[in-house]
């Protein structure tokens, strides 16, 4: 007689190959669209001189810029420029620092330059703002990088063109700029115009033999704006859209990559501590409007979001008061409908990226029904895959999050800019790749549901394919995430890697020691090194931050970011909303690990195991990310959301009610 038992498991071995060759051929399908999206071009500098004028408070096109613009759609480049120096919002002198840093820097309230004699009257002040608490920006690397000299018009402009001892090669008030003819004798010219900038930029625009840079450098005397500014370039040969690689955004690009641009003008150079990389744009046809509309559409990034965040907040607040109110009357079904909806959010909450919300006529409006949808959209499939993959319907959610969060790695992370997930602009945090409440997101999801799957195959005597599943579910999130040209995540794959190991080795039934936890972290190092060295062989126009940081290590200067992002992940843990979240966190992972998982082991019989290593990448991810506490929240919550789910499956399954005498003994027998 045939083995039929035999037979049965060899057609669900195939089954899983066949999935697992379907996955990876639509990945990889994912992959070849990404390379055919358009990249944008390097548009080199052909004249012999370059104007920069910088302003200050110009979030959107004056009446002068859309004159001078409308008269050069033909050969302008246009876009935002974020004008954010170390701390956000510090005053327009931190930004003309910057751009002559070529790095974030930091005035220390020194606001109002002033030159006597060739020099920045206060520059030994200026440098030790600078380096105060471990900052790296180096004054004067503008000025002592360029091949030949350069001018600076204004005081602002002065704090850009300087050298690295304070001095300027050639400064002129702007009055004198403007009786001269705006002639100049150096092939860089830096101006800070102040009251006279509309009638400079208009009469510079008129000029064949220069190149003309319109830019904000900060924000008006006064105020604390930090809103992404104007920025366009006259005189080019390739109109379009400004980007660079420290962006990869279609329209943005950083004041450290205009240094990084008057750099190479000037020659090839030997390597500067500079963070920009060089303009790049993508063409397009221009048209007044159409860049209006693109710099209102980067403020709505910023300007939206909390509105999108209010809308989930007070939606959040009444589903939580339903669920209080139905679990003290013993009723868990809405609860668990609930919670599914809430094991779905951060999926919705990424989605939203895949629509142009942010050109809309009221965008926050947009941006709150969006979410809205998603989440009315996602939630009644949760339950349908659940159903039809016989899988609780949270880890269907879990699943479906963790589909969408692969799908946006391998196109790029093209929805990451609108995603509510994503940090907004005005912050000048992550322009591309995975932030790191993406990446919480996406980990912490990951985890669930490669736990699950190995519950289900352990449960059916299949410990190998169990361990195949983990590695292939945890390795494949790793590798989105932390791949240059797919997640980008430096510290994500740090705080991952670790957490995947643990669980491959708790499945395994091997014993844990400490050699075995210590190889574990060695190979989180491990694997950040091996992506980070082949990011960084790509060489400098072509590097994320991942490869950026190699060089660091090679200038010498590594252990500066190291401790800037501990000191910023400390700050996010020591003030009022993190030692909030953190008492509240620590709570809810005890209540989970003394009250949960005892009652739902036998429904989910990998879920200790998992729900430590998700709190391994909570620990280490809040420890060693800038982002600190907002790592731990995502997976707090989203570990408390699906445990939450199994616990009152259990408790609608054993008639379990708050405060019965009958609930303390079913609490008994299953402790």
């Amino acid at each position: 007689m045939p083995d039929e038992r035999g037979d049965s498991d060899a057609r669900r071995g195939w089954g899983w190959v066949v999935l697992l060759l379907v996955l990876g051929a639509l990945f990889v399908g994912l992959r070849g669209i990404h390379a055919l999206a358009d990249q944008p071009e390097q548009s080199a500098i052909f004249t012999d001189r370059v104007v920069v004028v910088g302003v200050t408070g110009r979030p959107q096109l004056t009446p002068t810029d859309r004159a001078v613009l409308s008269s050069h759609l033909g050969d302008a480049q246009a876009g935002t420029v974020s004008v954010r120096p170390r701390y956000v919002g510090d005053c327009a002198a931190a930004g003309w620092t910057t751009l002559g840093a070529g790095r974030r820097a930091a005035v220390n309230g020194l606001c109002t330059p002033e030159v006597q004699g060739g020099r920045v009257t206060d520059w030994p002040a200026r440098q030790a703002a600078a380096a105060a608490r471990r900052g790296d920006a180096q004054l004067g690397t503008l000025g002592g990088s360029v091949k030949g000299c350069v001018a600076a018009v204004g005081p602002g402009a002065a704090l850009a063109a300087a050298k690295p001892d304070g001095s300027l090669a050639a400064y002129q008030s702007p009055q004198e700029f403007v009786a001269g003819g705006m002639q100049s004798s150096c092939p860089i010219t830096i101006v800070d115009a102040g009251p006279l900038s509309d009638q400079i930029i208009s009469e510079l625009a008129n000029r064949k033999d220069i190149t003309l840079i319109v830019t904000g450098v900060g924000p008006n005397a006064g105020s604390d704006d930090p809103s992404l500014q104007v920025i366009y370039r006259l005189g080019t040969t390739l109109p379009g859209w400004l980007t660079s690689a420290s962006t990869r955004r279609e329209g943005i690009v950083t004041l450290t990559d205009l240094t990084r641009t008057l750099i190479e003008f000037s020659g090839p150079a030997t390597s500067v501590a500079v963070d920009g990389a060089p303009f790049a744009v993508y063409s397009a046809d221009l048209s007044v409007d159409k860049i209006a509309a693109t710099i209102s559409s980067v403020a709505a990034l910023s300007d939206a979001a909390p509105i999108g965040y209010l809308a989930l907040g007070l939606i959040g607040a009444v589903l939580f008061a339903i669920i209080l109110i139905s679990v003290l009357r013993g009723q868990f079904r809405l609860p668990k409908l609930i919670l599914t909806l809430g094991g779905i959010l951060l999926a919705s909450m990424m989605l939203t990226g895949a629509f142009p919300w942010q050109y809309s006529g009221s965008p926050g409006l947009i941006l709150s029904l969006l979410v809205v949808a998603w989440l009315l959209i996602l939630t009644p499939l949760a339950l349908l895959v659940g159903r039809m993959a016989a899988v609780p319907s949270i880890i269907a959610a879990t699943g479906i999050t963790v589909a969408a969060f692969t799908i946006d790695a391998a196109l790029g992370a093209v929805m990451q800019p609108g995603s509510l997930l994503n940090s907004r602009p005005i912050f000048g945090l992550r322009w591309y790749g995975f932030g790191n409440v993406t990446f919480a997101a996406y980990a912490s999801t990951g985890l669930l549901l490669a736990g699950y799957v190995a519950h289900r195959l352990l449960t059916a005597g299949r410990r190998g394919g169990a361990l195949a599943a983990v590695a292939v579910i945890g390795f494949g999130i790793v590798i989105c995430e932390g791949w240059p040209s797919m997640g980008s995540d430096f510290g994500g794959v740090i705080a991952l890697t670790p957490a995947v190991l643990w669980l491959l080795l708790a499945l395994s039934g091997i014993k844990i020691t400490w050699p075995k936890l210590l190889a574990i972290g060695g190979a989180a190092v491990l694997a950040v090194a091996v992506i980070s060295v082949l990011d960084w062989r790509r060489g400098p126009g072509r590097r994320s931050h991942l490869g950026n940081f190699v060089q660091r290590v090679l200038d010498g200067d590594a252990l500066d970011v190291i401790s800037r992002k501990a000191v910023a992940s400390a700050e996010t843990i020591f003030s009022i909303v993190g030692i909030c979240s953190l008492v509240i966190g620590v709570v809810l992972w005890i209540v989970i690990f003394k009250y949960v998982l005892p009652r739902i082991s036998a429904d989910f019989t990998t879920a200790r195991s998992t729900v430590i290593a998700a709190l391994i990448v909570a620990i280490v991810g809040t420890l060693l990310n800038d982002a600190g506490i907002f790592v731990w929240l995502p997976v707090t919550g989203e570990i408390t959301v699906v445990m939450g789910w199994f616990f009152f499956d259990w408790a609608d399954r054993h008639d379990w009610t708050p405060g019965s005498r009958s609930s303390a003994t079913v609490l008994a027998e299953h402790r």
